[in-house]
């Protein structure tokens, strides 16, 4: 029977190792099943047999099968079956190692003996540790590399193990294993030393599994606090471990290398007990003399690409030691004469890393970066002079280089270049370094990067020094439009200076505007030979972003109102060009809004709307991605209109502020308009349609006017309904089929009356009953929920307090009330049938739109919705939705009952809520309704909702219990003490029901409402197996 077990199993790991998918997913089930069994011990064995029938493959599977019994099952492994188990393995695994091909199986099989080990206690995981040295002595004596791999894996398997205990049993374990560690670091300290020096051992293929040893067993910390010896420590117990790993560093194996560079990051952090002060500052020279022996050899080759792993590997540790001691590696000590005399080996190092962050390609950028701006941590006071603004000139100097854009690069489609990786090391590396270079080098800064912007020889260096004067935007503007309490009169001096050099960088951006401007339909391209900001599209959509950032400065200082006008000029002609567009548009909207003020007169507002209309594209660019990686889906065109209506807006004239808003949106009418009269109603119509309704919305959302009142006193027409009336006409035919049964018409005309309510307020009034009139009728008839989103907004605009009753909202104006109660009735019954006939996760948004809308009545018009027929209804559907899933409808319907449960104190206090609640009672007290819901309640809370909505739904079953009492106590205990609840394949436990119910009625000394909601999330969690029952002792104390 064993034999026949045994074959099963090979023929399913053939199976599941062949082609067949079928036959993979059957072995799969059968060999899963296998391994939860007690046949699947002896089986792993016999798998892992020397044995012709067990290819590698299969003693890998039966040794990873091993492995996982070990892990989940040797609990259940009976003791007398647990020593003949061990020295079975150990068998094995002497005589895998014997087969190279075996040598993954024999891998699996070390972490089999330290599996078992650990869990068999202290004494065994130390017979372990002793078994491996053995085999290592022995392997070092007869020249037997198979033994001396024995011991490092055990080694690092049983350090491993270890760590994946829980604390306490991995601390006792640690207190077990830590004073053996300078023992246990010699094997890898031999296999190391036999290394040194370029010796070819037979060791020498094993430095990267000693070096994961040693690491393994240097962390075995019970504390988590770091590694077991500080570096001080190593040196002194086992300096050929450190001498041997800083010469590994350099091996051609970069699994070596990069072991290496780990163990000194590593061993280097602080949180082990350390030696005295003199030793661990010796231990560190020591590491700072190896690195920069490796920084000689690798400059003195000169072959940054030969040379980059080891580069990048010396600039990780120099960050780690950098980490480490700040100060000393910006020299505070090195050169204060004050101080004990210190080595300057550090000052060296930090020129190391410098150039070889010069002298190398970006992986050697990255690895310095945190180099840097860990030095720029300590003060510039205590510094060496080096380590202050000239070390961060030459940086800022390398930044330049390696911002730049490959020099055959045309597109990203075409390059070799992956986007992503450029952008996020320009946007994120560079930037953090060029931020530090700028707070070094003040205006010196701005002044390198227009010098190198003027002998620019490419426009992918030029590219580059944008950038660079765009990611410091920040801390320039801070340092101008901000003085500090120092310099309180103004920006201090250098800080002028930098203003001074913006002014005269952003001029030359305007000159390139302005010439071409002059060059009409050519562009940019008529100067793209003599101005460098029009050389390439990339270099316009990089200056543009520049200007973007820069726009609180043109808006706020007097030399920035000096550049207005030719920046703008540069930003219309960028609009031009596809690539810049999104950049360009954005940054359009930001000038214009922080200098709308200075724009506001007829004539430049004229000249802004005509040169708009000129570059403004009849439809959406195409959805591209620009050069900051990011997926432009938005039509960036309502950037451009934005910008306008904020200068609009600024206007003091409103009747001349109206003219011109109507001058913004006709030609975007009209193009509306042409997309309705073309007899093809294609999607791509529609969602052409759909845009250009949507920019009307872009020209009302910002024309918020204080005063009406023109010169001669009297109240104008608010510019936003001005806008509104001059495009009703297309508008309002859009109310009709086929335009209402498309989503992406009316998402977009209901964007346009929310942006009108929220803009103009109840000056939307004249217009007020067609706008009900399409969001009833669009709804109706498509059930789209955005016409139920706008008519939320229009609710609360209308309302007012009502000063009859404080605390208590109402529509103040009579038949405007009665339009939304029948325009509530007529949505809320064509929700309800909707949510009726199909279910709530096929049209959440219809059901989260519907109970957010009647949230907004409860809050806003109380007396209506009370009053509607269509509540109770509501109310049932509100209780279906809370036993979903669905995140946003859940959400919605516990707002919406919470708002009639429990109004709040004041507002539950008045006429309206006192005369009115009795539907609501009525409905709670019906069969099917406060049962039902809180059912619904606890069910959600115990097995379906978001998790993220538990504490809501808590508070809801609180606010229920304060309303309806011993009744609601009665529903509660049904529903819980129900042998099948949550559910009834999971019943929660019957100890913690009863103390829920206990806890939840109590009656004397209640819970407080926090605690009690508290209580009833914990009731939850135990619920769902994410608490144990334990959970509400706490609660019962």
């Amino acid at each position: 029977k064993m034999g026949d077990a045994v074959a099963q199993v090979r023929a399913a790991i053939g199976a599941l190792y062949g082609a067949d998918v079928a036959r993979q997913k059957e072995a799969n089930e059968f060999l899963v099943q296998h391994a939860s069994t007690d046949a699947a011990w002896s089986t792993s064995l016999a798998l892992v047999a020397d044995d012709p029938s067990n290819p590698p493959d299969v003693q890998y599977f039966g040794a990873n099968m091993m492995y996982g019994k070990v892990k989940g099952d040797w609990g259940k492994l009976p003791e007398p079956h647990r020593g003949p188990f061990v020295q079975a393995v150990s068998g094995a695994l002497t005589t895998l190692l014997q087969r190279p091909a075996s040598v993954l199986a024999a891998r699996r099989l070390c972490m089999v003996m330290a599996a078992t080990s650990v869990r068999s206690g202290g004494e065994a995981t130390d017979a372990l540790v002793q078994q491996a040295l053995d085999f290592a002595q022995r392997g070092f004596a007869s020249g037997a590399a198979e033994g001396v791999t024995l011991a490092l894996e055990i080694q690092a398997a049983v350090a491993d193990e270890v760590s994946d205990q829980r604390f306490d049993v991995k601390t006792a374990l640690a207190c077990a294993l830590v004073p053996r560690i300078v023992e246990v670091l010699a094997t890898s300290e031999r296999v190391l030393e036999a290394s040194v020096g370029g010796n070819q051992s037979s060791l020498a293929g094993l430095r990267s599994a000693a070096l994961h040893a040693a690491l393994a067993w240097l962390r075995m910390d019970s504390g988590g606090g770091g590694c077991v010896l500080s570096p001080g420590q190593l040196a002194q117990s086992r300096r050929g471990l450190v001498v041997g790993a800083l010469e590994a560093m350099a091996a051609e194996d970069s699994a070596v290398a990069d072991a290496a560079a780990e163990f000194f990051i590593a061993v280097t952090q602080p949180g082990a007990p350390e030696a005295s002060p003199a030793e661990e500052a010796a231990a560190i020279a020591g590491v700072v003399q190896g690195l920069l022996s490796h920084g000689q050899r690798i400059l003195a080759r000169n072959d940054p690409v030969a040379t980059e792993d080891l580069a990048r590997n010396v600039c990780r540790v120099a960050t780690a030691l950098c980490e480490r001691d700040a100060n000393a590696a910006a020299g505070a000590v090195a050169w204060d004469s004050n101080a004990p005399a210190a080595s300057p080996e550090f000052l060296s190092l930090t020129e190391t890393v410098l150039r070889l962050a010069e002298s190398h390609e970006r992986p050697v950028m990255e690895a310095a970066a945190d180099y840097f701006l860990m030095l720029n941590t300590v003060p510039t006071s205590q510094r060496h002079p080096s380590a202050g603004e000239p070390l961060f000139r030459r940086l800022a100097a390398a930044c330049l280089r390696r911002a730049e854009l490959p020099a055959d690069f045309t597109s990203w489609e075409e390059a070799d270049e992956d986007r992503d990786t450029f952008v996020r090391f320009r946007e994120q590396i560079l930037a953090d370094l060029l931020d530090n270079c700028q707070a070094q080098m003040r205006s010196g800064y701005l002044a390198e990067v227009g010098a190198a912007l003027g002998a620019a020889s490419s426009w992918q260096r030029a590219e580059a020094c944008v950038f660079a004067a765009r990611v410091v935007a920040s801390p320039l503007r801070r340092d101008i439009l901000e003085p500090s309490l120092a310099g309180a009169s103004g920006p201090d001096a250098e800080a002028e200076r930098s203003s001074a050099m913006l002014e005269q960088l952003l001029g030359t951006v305007g000159e390139a505007g302005r010439a071409a401007s002059a060059a009409g339909d050519a562009g940019f391209a008529a100067i793209a030979g003599s101005n460098v900001f029009g050389s390439h599209p990339v270099v316009v959509e990089s200056t543009a972003r520049m200007i973007g950032a820069y726009a609180p400065w043109l808006g706020g200082t007097v030399r920035g109102y000096a550049r207005q006008e030719t920046v703008l000029m540069y930003l219309l002609c960028a609009l031009r060009v596809p690539a810049a567009f999104r950049h360009a548009s954005h940054a359009f909207r930001s000038v214009c809004a922080r200098c709308a003020k200075r724009l506001n007169n007829a004539n430049t507002v004229t000249s802004l709307l005509d040169s708009v209309q000129k570059t403004l594209p009849a439809a959406p660019p195409k959805t591209t991605e620009s050069s900051d990686g990011k997926k432009n889906d938005d039509d960036d065109r309502s950037a451009v209109i934005e910008a306008i209506a904020r200068v609009i807006a600024s206007m003091p004239d409103p009747i001349a502020a109206a003219d011109f808003a109507k001058r913004l949106a006709a030609p975007v009418a009209a193009r509306a308009r042409e997309h309705m009269n073309a007899a093809n109603l294609a999607q791509a119509r529609l969602d052409l349609l759909g845009a250009e309704v949507r920019l009307i919305a872009a020209a009302v959302r910002f024309l918020e006017f204080a005063n009406l009142v023109d010169v001669r006193g009297a109240i104008v027409e608010h510019p936003a309904i001005a806008t509104l009336s001059a495009a009703w006409p297309t508008l309002s035919a859009l109310n009709a089929e086929p335009w209402r049964s498309a989503p992406e018409v009316v998402d977009a005309l209901c964007e346009v009356y929310t942006r009108s309510l929220l803009c103009a307020k109840t000056a939307v009034a004249p217009l007020l009953p067609h706008l009900l009139e399409f969001m009833r009728d669009a709804f109706v008839a498509h059930r789209h929920p955005s016409c139920l989103d706008a008519l939320a907004v229009a609710v609360e605009v209308f309302s007012a307090p009502d000063p009859t009753q404080p605390g208590a909202s109402r529509v103040p104006d009579p038949n405007t009330a009665n339009s939304f109660a029948n325009v509530l009735l007529a949505c809320a019954q064509a929700a309800h049938a909707s949510l009726s006939r199909s279910p709530i996760a096929e049209q959440a948004d219809v059901a989260r739109a519907t109970f957010e809308l009647a949230n907004k009545y409860a809050l806003f018009a109380p007396d209506v919705l009370l009053s509607s027929p269509a509540l109770q209804p509501l109310m049932g559907a509100a209780c279906a939705a809370i036993g979903t899933n669905e995140r946003e409808a859940v959400r919605a319907a516990l707002g919406m009952i919470s708002a009639l449960i429990e109004p709040g104190r004041r507002a539950g206090s008045t006429a309206t809520w006192q005369n009115g609640r009795g539907v609501v009672d009525a409905w709670a007290t019906s069969s099917g309704g406060g049962d039902a819901l809180v059912r619904a309640l606890l069910s959600a809370g115990g097995n379906d909702c978001p998790r993220h909505l538990l504490r809501p739904v808590a508070q809801l079953l609180h606010a229920v219990r304060g309303r309806y009492g011993r009744s609601a106590d009665a529903w509660l205990t049904s529903a819980v003490l129900s042998p099948s609840f949550p559910s009834p394949n999971d019943p929660c436990d019957d100890d913690a029901k009863r103390a829920f119910c206990e806890l939840a009625t109590r009656e004397l000394d209640p819970l407080p409402p926090q605690r009690w909601s508290a209580m009833a999330v914990d009731f939850f969690q135990i619920c769902r197996r994410e608490a144990d029952k334990d959970a509400l002792l706490a609660h019962q104390m």
